[in-house]
């Protein structure tokens, strides 16, 4: 049972109806602090609450609760900008929730209000409305108010926010980039950040131009140039947009013209006459540029717009351009329809990609925790895995949690781990299938090349995409973007495993396939299978051969595989028993011989201790073969070595059950060899 601290009895001295508000609030609360605050015109009492440790585990909070008190009959939005203003300020800020506040009122209505104002402001926070008579007839029932706070606080998806966050309270992370723009900027330096769709450059844009306005470092003109005022304009018009920004009497300036010849002199004028530095922010750049889809002009304008831009900064070091977009083609191209491109070289550029795991945790942590959702160390770690830090991937997935434990009326809170993610995988994915379309749909437009990269490596033609890989034309932008990385064992992978699925069935639909690898067809398989068995032969050698010359532990001993000639013969699977002698000559060529080999100097676990932990990627190839042999020759398998097994199967079927796999026995050899050469070329990449 809370009280009422001596440090609120003062103010209770001035106010003493109030105490009947607070009285009911005991059973939950200590209230430890109270004032009467007069802030955006209106008159308010202000209390901190401390929470009972039911309170803090039932609703996630590590912090005092606000609550602002309006004595007026009927409720305003002046008291919610109050609430925000209080928020910003001492004693309030750093010592109260920054997410959810307890608003109370004598407006009876006051719930119906708050609802409709939140309609219209999707960013508030979790604001708990009381009515003043409810409260103070609740005396004596401790479930009141935890029933308001559930009703408010788990009722309302905080993760399913998908515009740009205009304000700092879901705001997460990012640090590492908006601090270098916000100093970069007070230099008077251009910039640019690119990054896929949905990951936040809005966001960045918008949290830059509150940080410039809050220090007064630059006036800022924002320009979204997606919207038809921005891209349908001719760039003398633009120019003169700019100008009326900066200086709200430019357009009726009759000393200034802003046709095709004065625009130019004109925003050289304004800048000219200006002491505070300017900064003109160009979001969704592509649509005022040489790639502009719907307003071709802009494949003109481009270079007379940016001369202007151009030449104004080469007369005045107080103006600076912000660009933001999906395609950095239009920094990084040296001309434009043969003519020198203004950007190039003017504008130093940036990659937004995920965020880190660690803000991803905070993220999901903050967010979930007011919603009664609670993730263990598990849960973010696949999350960030499983999503690759991408913002809004990650909390559109933990919303379709969110959903689905409402619809199937399981009681907050509720913990989540990894394994219990994973269990709706595919239908949570297959929920976010419009987004991943959306987040790569630029790719695809603007960099086919890489596209098709990426299609390679999403549906498992890995040994093509390693072929292309080294030529940093083909890959540029896959790094760039945060789509490309490497798993455990230096495999190349997507990065974004959602997206590298949406991206495997779209390339399956599109090539009316049943299943996300791509299986060699019947009449290509011959010829297949002896490229593939030559080039393991010839790349297993040259690995043996960059082993011997680094001095590292040796495969197979002083010889090399045995048995190669068994290899060589190798036939196509189209059988179960073909599979069974094709898998046996694969353990007998490239696993006993380790087994044989540690044992022969003395290590008898040679093939787990050795080759695991020194060459992971073939390991996990050879490890393959090992449980695939083992299991066709219906040898007993712990219970842990089967689930290895059974990770195998899923991977190599693509989850489907065996029995319902239509070519099983080849799409395994397929598997089997593809992986092996793999691991090889990966290990051989390595020691080089």
């Amino acid at each position: 049972m809370g009280n009422i601290r001596s440090d609120v009895l003062p103010h209770l001295a001035t106010y003493p109806k109030e105490e009947a508000l607070l009285k009911p609030l005991l059973p939950n609360f200590f209230v430890t602090w109270g004032r009467r605050r007069h802030v955006c015109n209106t008159d308010v009492s202000v209390y901190f609450l401390n929470p009972e440790p039911h309170i803090s585990e039932s609703f996630g909070f590590d912090s005092e609760l606000l609550v602002v008190y309006s004595p007026f009959d009927v409720i305003e939005p002046r008291a919610i900008q109050a609430a925000e203003q209080i928020l910003s300020e001492a004693p309030a800020k750093g010592r109260v929730e920054r997410l959810s506040y307890i608003l109370l009122s004598e407006d009876p209505n006051v719930g119906k209000w708050l609802a409709e104002y939140s309609l219209t402001n999707k960013e508030s926070r979790q604001i708990i409305p009381i009515y003043a008579g409810d409260l103070r007839a609740a005396l004596g029932n401790n479930w009141f108010v935890r029933n308001k706070l559930s009703e408010f606080l788990h009722g309302r998806d905080l993760f399913d926010i998908r515009l740009p966050l205009e304000n700092d309270t879901y705001f997460f992370g990012r640090g590492d980039l908006v601090i270098p723009l916000f100093d970069a900027i007070k230099r008077g330096e251009n910039r640019a950040i690119f990054g896929l769709r949905k990951t936040g450059k809005t966001s960045i844009l918008f949290k830059l131009e509150r940080m410039l306005k809050a220090n007064d470092i630059a006036d800022v003109v924002y320009l979204d140039c997606k919207l038809p005022s921005v891209r349908k304009l001719r760039w003398f018009d633009l120019v003169k947009k700019i100008c009326s920004g900066l200086d709200k009497n430019a357009a009726g300036n009759s000393s200034l013209s802003f046709d095709e010849v004065g625009a130019p002199d004109s925003l050289i004028k304004i800048i000219s006459k200006r002491t505070k530095p300017a900064l003109l922010i160009f979001d969704e750049i592509e649509y005022i540029s040489p790639f502009a889809l719907n307003d071709k002009h802009w494949h003109v304008d481009f270079i007379d717009f940016w001369q202007a831009i151009w030449a104004c900064q080469s007369r005045n070091r107080t103006l600076s351009i912000l660009l933001a977009g999906v395609n950095p083609t239009v920094v990084e191209m040296d001309q434009v329809q043969g003519i020198q491109n203004p950007l190039f070289g003017i504008v130093s550029y940036e990659f937004v990609r995920g965020l880190s795991e660690d803000d991803i945790k905070n993220m999901v942590r903050v967010l979930g925790k007011r919603m009664g959702l609670r993730f263990d160390h598990t849960a973010y770690s696949y999350l960030y895995n499983r999503y690759g830090g991408h913002p809004l991937l990650t909390r559109l997935a933990c919303s379709f949690e969110n959903k689905k434990a409402k619809l199937d009326c399981i009681e907050k809170p509720i913990s989540f781990t990894a394994d219990s993610l994973k269990a709706h995988e595919t239908e949570r994915d297959s929920d976010l299938t419009f987004y991943c379309r959306h987040v790569v749909s630029e790719l695809q437009q603007f960099y086919t090349d890489e596209y098709a990269m990426l299609e390679m490596l999403s549906s498992r033609q890995t040994i093509d995409f390693n072929d292309l890989a080294p030529y940093p034309e083909y890959v540029k932008h896959l790094e760039a973007y945060g789509l490309l990385g490497k798993d455990s064992a230096n495999r190349p992978r997507v990065a974004i495993p959602v997206v590298g699925r949406y991206v495997a069935l779209e390339l399956a639909r599109k090539e009316n396939r049943s299943s996300i690898l791509r299986v060699v067809p019947e009449p290509e398989r011959a010829t297949w299978l002896k490229k593939r068995v030559e080039s393991i032969s010839a790349d297993l050698r040259a690995l043996e051969d960059a082993i011997r010359g680094a001095k590292t532990d040796t495969l197979f001993g002083p010889n090399s595989f045995p048995e190669a000639d068994r290899f060589a013969s190798l036939g196509v699977v189209r059988t179960a028993q073909d599979f069974e002698q094709f898998i046996n000559v694969c353990n007998r060529c490239f696993v006993e011989p380790s087994d044989t080999y540690g044992s022969s100097v003395g290590k008898n676990h040679y093939f787990f201790d050795v080759i695991k932990m020194t060459y992971p990627a073939l390991f996990d190839a050879l490890h393959r073969i090992r449980l695939y042999r083992h299991h066709n020759f219906h040898v007993a398998l712990r219970p842990g070595v089967t689930q290895e097994l059974l990770r195998y199967l899923e991977r190599d079927l693509d989850g489907r059950v065996p029995g319902s796999v239509p070519d099983l026995d080849f799409i395994l050899q397929q598997c089997v060899l593809d992986e092996l050469l793999l691991g090889i070329q990966v290990e051989l990449s390595e020691i080089a």
